[in-house]
């Protein structure tokens, strides 16, 4: 008889990824596979932050920050090796958010997460601190503290140590067909290959209602809003390894975030898409970064200045708010098809990879092999 999997996870973003770590960690049988390379797309184009969500603090979402919060320090405790802190430089506009309401903002975020090793924030002198990188209109500025991550190196890790756990990945390897049996999914794969498992976790990010209906043939009653986040990449504006959190007259913020030593990253939009595949940047997206970076900045840039861009689409779920506003929270859609677990992912965001992790195991408990271990991927390093 073949080998029947505990788990088969579709999709090797930084969820799956995650997720086939706790699990082979935990002696489960782990098999995940990608159709194109582990990390490829939505999770290596984020900002590259492990981060709480400052902003999300304005639609309320204290748990998600709180949240975020703790797994920035876990995540910096377990991926020192990938991760750096940096200040955040907030230069304040009196036509814009309030000072009061900033320091309320930023107490909270110093606050939420409890115990951290990552400074707190301040209120600076912008033209004596940093001088000669800003207008001279901008003299009061607030500094906090996030994390720095390489993204793809994050999924890279997780899928190593994976793979010292006996996973068994496949990257390249597209699943084409899944059929239900009496006591196992049947997992059909491009390369003519079969795979049998008790639990199916569809982790395929932007492609989860696709997957749904075109391969495993079930419709989803969730509904999900595909957000295009670009980024562009230019010469470095400034030489000081500090970052900015510019606010924007649409109440949006824009990161301007020192990278590749040479360089700054900028980013980032969120407009709304209708596919997963068209993440290229808009001239019009182009426009709005560097007019942003300009309002604030002495030295001007242009689209000379670009040496890089890159898009990635989240997929949100549908809470009807504007594109700005909906919860970058995930929630877990499980069923039970004829005695057999199918459990999908909505939602999530780069920081919180590990503790959603950490959950689909646990909603999952019941169903798993009683002498599966307990909970460990907060102490161990990704090396």
């Amino acid at each position: 008889m073949s080998e029947v999997f505990d788990l088969f996870i579709i999709g090797g973003g930084i969820n799956g990824a995650g997720i086939a770590r706790d699990a082979a960690g935990r002696n489960l049988k782990v098999c995940l596979a990608d159709k194109g390379e582990f990390g490829g797309a939505t999770s290596s184009w984020s900002t590259k932050l492990i981060h709480g969500g400052l902003r999300y603090l304005e639609n309320y979402e204290f748990k998600l920050v709180r949240e975020s919060l703790k797994e920035r320090e876990v995540i910096y405790n377990i991926a020192r090796g990938i991760t750096k802190p940096i200040p955040f430089i907030i230069p304040y506009t009196k036509n814009l958010r309030p000072k009061w309401l900033i320091k309320i903002g930023l107490f909270l975020y110093d606050s939420l997460g409890g115990k951290t090793s990552i400074p707190k924030s301040s209120t600076i002198n912008l033209s004596n601190k940093f001088p000669n990188i800003l207008k001279k209109e901008f003299n009061e500025g607030f500094q906090y503290y996030d994390l720095q991550v390489d993204d793809k190196k994050l999924t890279k890790l997780n899928i190593k140590d994976a793979i010292e756990n006996n996973a068994k990945v496949l990257e390249n390897t597209k699943v084409i067909n899944i059929e239900q049996t009496s006591d196992h999914w049947k997992i059909f794969l491009e390369n003519n290959k079969t795979i049998k498992s008790k639990i199916l976790i569809n982790a395929s990010g932007p492609w989860i209602n696709e997957t749904l209906k075109n391969i495993i043939k079930i419709n989803s009653n969730k509904k999900i809003r595909l957000v295009k986040g670009s980024h562009i990449i230019t010469n470095k504006i400034y030489d000081e390894e500090i970052a900015f959190t510019l606010q924007n007259f649409d109440n949006r913020i824009i990161f301007v975030i020192p990278y590749k030593e040479k360089f700054s990253l900028i980013g980032t939009t969120e407009i709304e898409v209708n596919s997963p595949e068209k993440n290229g940047i808009d001239v019009s997206e182009i426009k709005y970064l560097i007019d942003c970076v300009n309002g604030y900045f002495k030295k001007q840039i242009s689209s000379k200045d670009i040496v890089d861009t890159y898009s990635g689409i989240r997929p949100l779920i549908e809470d009807f708010n504007e594109a700005t506003k909906v919860t970058r929270d995930y929630i877990f859609d499980l069923n039970i098809h004829n005695n057999l677990p199918l459990l999908s992912i909505y939602g999530g965001k780069l920081t919180t990879y590990r503790k959603l992790s950490e959950n689909v195991l646990n909603r999952l408990s019941k169903y798993l092999p009683k002498n599966s271990i307990k909970s460990w991927t907060d102490k161990k390093k990704l090396i």
